[in-house]
């Protein structure tokens, strides 16, 4: 929220006045935002009134900014989680499990271990952004994150009504049984 703050008064004293009233106005603007987005959009129109058409310009901007990071960053927590083929976090499991492949060189050299997969699930349900986080062997890694990405699209998070998008993490163990 302060760096929202902290660009809609950059953008006030880039027009050039730099009065007095205009740096009062700003701090005042600074002030009122503490908060929510809401708090941020009102004390910015408040700004707006009294700075003029410069300062709606910046109050706008702050809303796109505002709307484009809600679809953007992935929240960690939601009212529903998102959900893949109508089950729960095990269904994603049994997916990953059914269409692993144990990478042959890597079954050849005895080589196991567990790849953490993080991933965003967007407002769509399409899996986005998936990285090895903990990882093994580059081959375990490889197949871990191809399984993760060829998912099909799952059921979105939802919060206050909306699909937004959510990070998610999944442990990915590779055992050789003898």
């Amino acid at each position: 929220m302060i760096a929202v703050c902290a660009m809609l008064v950059f953008s006030c004293k880039n027009e050039g006045k730099g009065s007095k009233e205009i740096k009062d106005a700003a701090k005042d603007a600074v002030e009122a935002v503490e908060g929510t987005a809401e708090d941020i959009v009102e004390g910015a129109e408040a700004a707006a009134t009294e700075l003029g058409e410069a300062a709606k310009d910046a109050v706008n901007r702050t809303q796109e900014t505002l709307d484009k990071l809600e679809d953007i960053v992935p929240y960690a927590a939601v009212e529903a989680k998102p959900t893949f083929n109508g089950g729960d976090a095990d269904s994603f499991i049994k997916y990953v499990q059914q269409n692993i492949k144990y990478p042959e060189n890597a079954l050849e050299n005895g080589v196991e271990g567990k790849v953490t997969v993080n991933f965003v699930v967007d407002a769509t349900g399409k899996i986005r952004n998936a990285k090895v986080v903990n990882g093994v062997d580059d081959e375990l890694n490889a197949e871990a994150l191809r399984v993760v990405e060829a998912a099909p699209a799952w059921t979105p998070a939802k919060q206050n009504g909306k699909n937004v998008p959510v990070t998610c993490s999944i442990p990915v163990t590779f055992k050789i049984v003898k």
